[in-house]
């Protein structure tokens, strides 16, 4: 369905870890390169499509926010918290935030179908079924991402073509969009396959050709790989994020919300710590409020305070260039 010559998708990962000619890369190579729309401007994503298109004549993916914004919150306690960490940093406090949106889903959405992408896939929320329509009347696939049975059989509903099933193993953020607990992505993948007609892509501690061989034994049509793929030479993560990554342990790698106000797994550092207990404003408040913290600690090379993103398989994902990386997970299917 995704007409790619192996199973194996390059995670979208937003933030600015893969910048499109790794995308390009990887679609050469016959997996699937994805880029993080996130939230890049939509004129920074439009140069990021473009050149994507202009290195590689193989599918590719752009990956969009499906979140609900709440109201906004009352931020003033957590504030004293974060002014007391830019204070370490060296600087300015901050009191107040400016929370409009630069677009709408919609917005993005029209981007997409406007420049042509083949697949769009959405995360942190469902798009209702007239979105997916739209995107079907533009000959786009849509994949959607999910964290239980349930919400596997809402994405259904909504008319998606694909379901990522993402397990409690993943780094970065938990994809889906209910509260329910993450569930471990060998438990996971059987229950979504039996339960949908869709195929399954399997997401979660995936690092290497047998994860990717024991997904597939287990119903799963393709896999997603997110921290073997970012650290790699050829990523732009930060150099101190590929290191942490590179000396850490599999229990390193904890939930928090202390970034972005939504569950992600990443290496357990200072600024987790000292937002642990706080009661925090839901993403994307808390993510447009970090937003400075977390540029002044990769500027000042202070790695308590960035936001290091990865998986629970980490002793499997040690800093390699990147083709070596495409060879080891394509071997599984020689």
């Amino acid at each position: 369905m995704l007409s790619v010559q192996y199973p194996i998708i390059q995670a979208p990962m937003a933030g600015g870890i893969i910048p499109p000619d790794f995308v390009a890369t990887v679609s050469n190579a016959g997996c699937l390169g994805s880029i993080a729309a996130g939230n890049l401007p939509l004129s920074k994503l439009t140069e990021q499509i473009k050149t994507v298109q202009s290195m590689t004549p193989h599918p590719f993916q752009v990956n969009l926010f499906a979140n609900d914004r709440p109201p906004v919150p009352d931020v003033t306690a957590v504030n004293q918290t974060l002014n007391h960490i830019r204070e370490i940093l060296h600087i300015p406090p901050i009191h107040r935030y400016d929370f409009t949106p630069e677009a709408s889903l919609k917005d993005y959405v029209e981007l997409c179908i406007n420049l042509k992408v083949p697949i769009v896939s959405f995360t942190f929320g469902c798009p209702d079924s007239a979105l997916v329509n739209k995107l079907h009347q533009a000959d786009i696939t849509v994949i959607g991402t999910i964290s239980t049975v349930e919400e596997a059989l809402i994405m259904e509903q909504a008319g998606v073509d694909l379901i990522v099933a993402q397990g409690y193993e993943a780094g970065g953020h938990k994809g889906g969009f209910t509260e329910a607990p993450s569930i471990g992505l060998m438990a996971l993948v059987p229950q979504v396959v039996d339960a949908v007609s869709l195929p399954v892509i399997a997401a979660g501690g995936i690092s290497d050709r047998r994860g990717i061989q024991a997904a597939l034994a287990l119903g799963a049509s393709y896999v997603q790989i997110g921290t073997r793929f970012l650290n790699t030479v050829e990523s732009t993560a930060h150099p101190l994020h590929k290191k942490a990554i590179a000396e850490a342990t599999e229990t390193d790698a904890l939930y928090t919300q202390s970034f972005t106000g939504r569950t992600a797994r990443g290496i357990q550092n200072e600024m987790m710590t000292q937002l642990a207990h706080r009661d925090l404003p839901p993403y994307a408040y808390m993510n447009i409020m970090t937003q400075d913290i977390r540029a002044a600690a990769k500027k000042q090379q202070e790695v308590g305070y960035m936001s290091n993103w990865a998986g629970q398989n980490i002793r499997a994902s040690k800093t390699l260039p990147l083709d070596l990386v495409l060879t080891e997970l394509t071997a599984a299917f020689h």
